[in-house]
């Protein structure tokens, strides 16, 4: 008897859990005072179940009906709820306290910087080899022609991403509204993703080895390359947050120069998020046809946010944006937390990582049972003209290439094609610069 009512109660208990089946939930969220999207809020469901809302400040995942979303971003007062009861349009209330302005000084005993990027330094020594996976994708946009690139990927993430390794991916284009087969003539003949691992505080300067970054205020006491202020803030929960403003002095921006805002757990003493731009950036493209490089100079945002559940600084996710004239490229990097994914091929990175995802090539599995990014419009457009990728839902935007689109000025096309097929590599040094010359 008492088997038989074991076997009952199993039965039943499967029955009720074959009941609750993942959904796809998704919102936009929005600022409740300006109604702007958010961008990046981390939304949260388990060690293994999140994404961070894009561009548009949409999000999607899969998770039962009953289990707790949780959507966290810095200044905003946090928001919980059923999965079941996700609202189409969440609007998130900026956080009411009053801003204390505090004093920057440049003692070490008493200056939050150097106690931050001391720390942030002993983790890189202790944790260089811990490594993360992560979601990439990459939106190039230029009159007449879109391009986007996804792929899985894994890299050593603690405080600064490196040794990138590309595991699998797609990617396609889209001209005039069609779709034409992906190939290395475009944007995919660059070494981009040198962007990825640039970060305030470098452990391994690489290719950034000639810019300027906030660390340097720490390290080498440079005092006459930027400005800063900080003002403490509260949140919801009473964590102290310092909000240190970097501003480059005018008189460096010809020089390569990474300044933006840093957020600061002070209690503590945790690097929580990084908002930026970089100055005096130059690219270098080589003209085949004439056999000679080209110096130009580039417009750049970045944004990342950070973890600290595995003991350490880790990149949680990553963004920038790249333009030029009417270009425009963007990056973006996602750690796919605690879930293990099992990956067919490993190709590491070299100076092309179009290349390197196309030698991994694409393992559909890994893209079917596992939550990515949500694409915005644009991406959706190149997404769903091209059958090499993998979707689960068909975007309810309109994705036809508008009238204007078509009629892109046929001379600002050819002059922007022309400069594509080029070769675009980062300057490692600019003209008569030294690193750490002062100005």
């Amino acid at each position: 008897m008492k088997y038989i009512l074991s076997l009952l109660l199993l039965t039943l208990s499967g029955l009720i859990l074959a009941q609750e089946k993942l959904d796809s939930v998704g919102a936009i969220i929005l600022d409740a005072d300006t109604g702007e999207p958010i961008q990046y809020a981390s939304v949260y469901v388990s060690p293994n179940c999140g994404t961070i809302s894009n561009d548009d400040g949409e999000f999607c995942l899969q998770c039962l009906p009953s289990e707790t979303i949780r959507i966290t971003c810095i200044g905003y007062k946090h928001i919980t709820c059923q999965a079941s009861e996700l609202p189409s349009v969440i609007r998130m209330q900026p956080v009411s306290t009053m801003l204390k302005e505090v004093t920057v000084t440049h003692n070490r005993g008493d200056n939050i910087i150097y106690k931050l990027v001391e720390k942030m330094q002993r983790e890189a020594k202790k944790h260089r080899k811990a490594v993360s996976q992560y979601f990439f994708r990459m939106a190039i946009q230029y009159p007449g022609t879109d391009e986007l690139a996804e792929a899985f990927m894994s890299a050593k993430s603690c405080v600064q991403i490196r040794d990138i390794i590309f595991h699998s991916g797609s990617r396609g284009q889209l001209q005039d509204g069609k779709v034409s087969g992906p190939s290395l003539t475009g944007l995919g003949r660059t070494n981009l993703h040198v962007f990825l691992r640039l970060s305030p505080v470098l452990v391994n300067y690489d290719i950034w080895g000639n810019a300027f970054v906030p660390a340097d205020f720490a390290f080498h006491r440079i005092k006459d390359v930027y400005d800063i202020s900080c003002v403490k803030l509260t949140e919801e929960d009473g964590t102290e947050i310092n909000k240190i403003r970097f501003s480059a002095h005018p008189a460096i921006i010809s020089h390569p120069v990474l300044d933006g805002t840093l957020y600061v757990d002070r209690k503590r003493c945790r690097l929580l998020r990084f908002d930026g731009q970089m100055h005096g950036l130059q690219i270098v493209l080589y003209d085949q046809a004439r056999d000679k490089y080209l110096y130009t100079s580039v417009n750049y945002t970045m944004h990342v946010d950070y973890r600290h559940d595995h003991g350490f600084t880790e990149i949680s996710n990553m963004s920038d944006v790249i333009t030029k004239d009417s270009v425009k490229i963007r990056q973006l990097l996602y750690n796919i937390g605690d879930k293990k994914l099992q990956f067919k091929n490993s190709v590491r990175v070299g100076k092309n990582m179009i290349h390197a995802i196309d030698m991994a090539g694409f393992d559909s599995t890994l893209w079917v049972a596992n939550n990515i990014v949500k694409r915005t419009k644009e991406e959706e457009r190149v997404v769903f003209k091209d059958t090499t990728f993998w979707s689960v839902n068909k975007s309810k935007y309109d994705t036809e290439v508008t009238e204007q689109e078509k009629n892109t000025n046929i001379y600002l096309k050819d002059a922007i094609r022309q400069l594509m097929n080029n070769t675009m590599q980062l300057q490692r040094t600019p003209p008569n610069v030294s690193r750490r010359k002062k100005k």
